[in-house]
């Protein structure tokens, strides 16, 4: 895979055409962050820094990866079933982060009217 990019690599140009084009996509994706210079505004923001390419992932660890990606993904669903763990685990930041305070305004409302949503689990 990293030799189909050989070309690319070289011709400097096409390199940063690309790389624009990743900028304006992040912006118009929202992968912002608020600037140091305007740390409370939510006006003056910036990309959030990324990589153009992939990284080479020795395979020994992406197994390990897949081979715990089940357990992970259980443990974040019982995660969000339990309002108490989350509502104190997320205290401080709900009070700091305004996106993460309306997002757990959002579940407080779904617990309220009542999950509609019959199942929540894929068949194995």
């Amino acid at each position: 895979m990293a030799n189909s990019w050989g070309s690319l690599l070289q011709n400097e140009q096409q390199l940063e055409e690309l790389a624009q084009q990743a900028v304006d996509r992040a912006l118009a994706e929202g992968v912002l962050l608020r600037t140091s210079q305007e740390p409370s505004s939510s006006d003056v923001v910036c990309y959030a820094p990324f990589t153009l390419f992939p990284s080479l992932v020795p395979s020994a660890l992406l197994e390990q990866a897949y081979a715990v990606q089940m357990d992970f993904n259980m443990l974040v669903d019982a995660v969000s079933q339990n309002a108490a763990f989350l509502e104190q685990t997320l205290s401080s930041t709900i009070k700091r982060d305004d996106f993460t305070a309306c997002l757990f305004d959002i579940h407080k409302q779904v617990l309220k009217e009542g999950i509609a949503q019959t199942c929540s689990q894929c068949p194995e």
